[in-house]
């Protein structure tokens, strides 16, 4: 070339080698020319570390709303528990106030009643006869009488229904089912004493009329309103008469009439004994029942 004067050009003449270089050389240059998409992609390396703590949190989780949830539900429970209970005792400490009450009312009402009873047995021992209205009075009086029964309804409805386990006092509960037993002894002698005394007061109805001393102690008015409930209101009082008069001679010489009254009046002073114990055991009850609430 004209003019050039400066070194030659290594491909100016071009071997064989020269040739193979050059092609390499251009391969290696379009193989890093190509897109990068078609590299495969390296396949990332799994990491369990990280995906145990993310299952260590889940189930961390997971047991803590358990726990909450249990705790919460152990809170309520005992809660509802608790008021339950107080309801419970409430109304058991109410049917025991009503026991009492029931068997104060009864030694009331029969006070006179028993005392009558006794003074009618007495009567045969004594040695001067009595005066005959006494001996009728005392023989009518004698043949009243009244029941008690202690309410125990809270109380069976308790063990029942296992709802007992629900007092917290070891103590208490034990007492409740004591109670429970004793009223059932209670019961059973009052009925046992309650029997004698009905049968010798239906024998003592063989020698005293009460109608009798009905007719001749008690006010008109009270009469009237009898014989208006026995479906009788237009009776004349005054026309009425004792068919078969109170003979008081003939009553105190009779050993049948001094073994009935006996029994009347033996049976109604066992009836106390048993009603001022189911009284008692109510009474016991009631303040531990109590002491309870005011906790």
């Amino acid at each position: 070339r004209v003019g050039y004067t400066g070194a030659p050009s290594p491909f100016s003449r071009r071997t064989p080698d020269a040739v193979v270089c050059h092609l390499r050389l251009l391969s290696t240059v379009s193989d890093l020319a190509a897109p990068l998409t078609d590299v495969p992609p390296r396949r990332p390396r799994w990491d369990w570390r990280r995906t145990a703590r993310w299952f260590g949190a889940e189930v961390l989780v997971v047991v803590t709303g358990v726990l909450v949830a249990l705790g919460v539900g152990a809170w309520w429970q005992g809660r509802q528990d608790a008021a339950t209970e107080r309801s419970y005792l409430e109304q058991l400490a109410a049917d025991l106030r009503e026991t009492e009450r029931a068997a104060a009312d009864a030694d009331a009402f029969l006070r006179p009643v028993d005392r009558a009873g006794s003074l009618l047995w007495l009567a045969f021992y004594e040695a001067d006869a009595p005066p005959r209205d006494s001996l009728l009075a005392w023989a009518e009086r004698s043949m009243w009488t009244s029941t008690v029964r202690p309410v125990t309804g809270t109380a069976e409805a308790l063990v029942a229904t296992g709802d007992l386990a629900l007092i917290q006092s070891d103590s208490l509960r034990t007492a409740v089912t004591a109670y429970l037993e004793r009223t059932r002894g209670r019961l059973y002698d009052h009925e046992q004493f309650d029997r004698v005394w009905a049968d010798a007061e239906r024998r003592m109805r063989r020698h005293v009329d009460p109608t009798e001393s009905a007719l001749t102690h008690y006010e008109p008015t009270v009469l009237d309103g009898f014989l208006a409930e026995m479906g009788v209101p237009e009776a004349d009082l005054a026309t009425l008469e004792a068919p078969f008069p109170f003979d008081p001679g003939a009553f105190l010489g009779d050993a049948d009439a001094l073994r009935d009254a006996f029994e009347m009046a033996n049976a109604k002073r066992n009836l106390l004994t048993v009603r001022r114990a189911m009284r008692e055991d109510a009474r016991v009850l009631r303040e531990r029942v109590e002491a309870a609430l005011a906790d």
